[in-house]
C-alpha cells in the first residue's frame, strides 16, 4: 500500500479466503443470470401495460383487455414498478457484496502514530489514515470484522475481507499498538455511538440522532415515488376522457395526487420532523422542527437517573429495558427509553451528565453491566 505519513513498521493484506472466493464467484453468475432474466421479465410486462394505458383507443374498442379498467392497469403498473425497483435494488446490493468479496482486498498499515486502510478495488482507491489520538476503542466484532470506535461517535470499519482468525489478530495487534481498550475508557469524552453533537456558537451543544447521508438517500427514493404517483394520477385523469368517467376513477386519481403530495414533502429534508437537545450546563432545551416555526421546551435539569424497565406478555418471558430520566422543578421527564444494551444507556447518561454538569444515578445498572477492568490510554502525538 502506498504511504503517505511515513514508512509502516507492520502491514497486512486480508483477502477472503480461496475456496469462498470460488463459491462467491459460481454464486455470482447464477446471481446474475436469475437477476437479469427476472428483471428483463418485469421491465417487458411493465412496458406492455404502459402502452395500454398511454394508447388513446377507447378500452371498450380494443381486441385485448376490454374489460380491464384503466385504475386496475395504473395498480398493477405501481404494484410492478415497486416489485422491479425491490429486485434491482437486492439484486445490485447482492451482487456487489459477492463481487467486493471476490476481487477487493482490505489492506493496513500501523506505526506509532496511527493506522492508515483502504479497501482495495484498483489503483486509484484512496488512502485512509486514523490517527490513535482520534480512537476511543476498537470493539471486538466478535469475527465480523475490524472497526474502530471514534470519540465521536463515528463507527470507522477498518477491514471485513479474511478470516475469523485474522480478524481477531489484527484487533489484538490495534489495541495493543494503541493501548486503547474495547469500550471507551471515559465515556464521557465520546460522543454515543449513533448520535452526533454539534457545538453551538454561544456555548453548548446541539445533541441529536445522526441524520448523515440517509437522509438525502431517502428523500430521492421519496422523490421518485411521488413523482410515480403523481404520474399515475395524471394517468387515471387522461384515462377517464377518453374511456368515459367513472366513479372510481377520480377518487382513485384523488388519493394518488393526496399520497404524492404527502410523500414529496416528507422528501424534503427541511420538512421533515425530527428532534434535537440544546445541552448547556444546567439546562436541557428539547427542539422539535416541524413544518413551520421550531417548537422549543426547555428545562432546568438538576439530577439524572436510570431506570430499569421490566415488562412482561401473557405466556413470554420477561423483557428488560432501560430508560434515562431528568429531574426537574417540575418533577421527571422521560429523555430515553426502550435500550436493551446497558451499555449503551451508560455512555449516553454519563454524556450528557458531564455537559449538563449534574449527578447521574446509575444505580440500575451496576449489575447489568459486564465486569471488565479498566483500559489503558496512551495518546501518542
Amino acid at each position: 500500500m502506498v504511504d503517505a505519513k511515513g514508512a509502516p513498521d507492520w502491514e497486512v493484506r486480508l483477502r477472503a479466503p480461496g475456496q469462498r472466493r470460488w463459491f462467491f464467484s459460481a454464486v455470482l453468475l447464477v446471481w446474475c443470470a436469475i437477476g437479469f432474466a427476472g428483471a428483463k421479465l418485469g421491465l417487458d410486462v411493465l412496458i406492455v401495460v404502459v402502452r395500454k394505458l398511454l394508447d388513446p383507443t377507447p378500452m371498450g374498442g380494443r381486441m385485448v383487455m376490454t374489460n380491464v379498467p384503466a385504475v386496475g392497469l395504473v395498480l398493477g403498473g405501481l404494484l410492478l414498478a415497486a416489485v422491479l425497483t425491490g429486485w434491482l435494488w437486492v439484486g445490485v446490493r447482492f451482487g456487489t457484496f459477492l463481487l467486493r468479496s471476490i476481487v477487493c482486498e482490505d489492506q493496513l498499515a500501523m506505526d506509532s502514530k496511527g493506522v492508515r486502510w483502504r479497501r482495495w478495488w484498483g489503483p486509484w482507491t484512496r488512502v485512509n489514515h486514523l490517527p490513535y489520538a482520534d480512537v476511543a476503542a476498537f470493539p471486538d466484532g466478535s469475527g465480523g470484522g475490524v472497526t474502530a470506535l471514534l470519540h465521536t461517535g463515528r463507527r470507522v470499519e477498518l477491514a471485513t475481507l479474511g478470516t475469523v482468525s485474522e480478524h481477531r489478530a489484527l484487533y489484538q495487534r490495534l489495541r495493543g499498538r494503541s493501548e486503547l481498550g474495547a469500550t471507551p475508557a471515559v465515556l464521557a469524552d465520546c460522543v454515543p455511538e449513533g448520535r452526533e453533537a454539534v457545538s453551538l456558537p454561544r456555548g453548548g451543544v446541539v445533541f441529536r440522532r445522526e441524520r448523515g447521508a440517509a437522509v438525502g438517500q431517502r428523500a430521492w427514493m421519496r422523490g421518485g415515488a411521488a413523482l410515480l404517483f403523481a404520474a399515475s394520477a395524471a394517468g387515471v385523469m387522461w384515462r377517464q376522457g377518453i374511456d368515459g368517467t367513472s366513479v372510481e376513477g377520480p377518487l382513485f386519481a384523488v388519493a394518488l395526487a393526496g399520497l404524492a403530495g404527502w410523500v414529496a414533502l416528507s422528501a424534503w429534508p427541511s420538512f421533515q420532523s425530527w428532534l434535537e437537545w440544546e445541552v448547556r450546563p444546567g439546562v436541557l432545551e428539547r427542539v422539535r422542527y416541524r413544518i413551520g416555526r421550531p417548537e422549543r421546551v426547555s428545562h432546568r435539569v438538576r439530577s439524572l437517573e436510570v431506570r430499569r424497565d421490566v415488562s412482561q406478555e401473557l405466556g413470554e418471558d420477561e423483557r428488560v429495558t432501560f430508560s434515562l430520566w431528568m429531574h426537574t422543578s417540575k418533577g421527571a421527564s422521560v429523555l430515553e427509553r426502550g435500550i436493551y444494551a446497558p451499555e449503551r444507556m451508560d455512555h449516553l447518561g454519563q454524556w450528557l451528565a458531564h455537559r449538563l454538569d449534574v449527578s447521574l444515578d446509575r444505580k440500575a445498572l451496576v449489575g447489568d453491566l459486564p465486569k471488565s477492568k479498566p483500559a489503558l490510554r496512551r495518546r501518542a502525538g
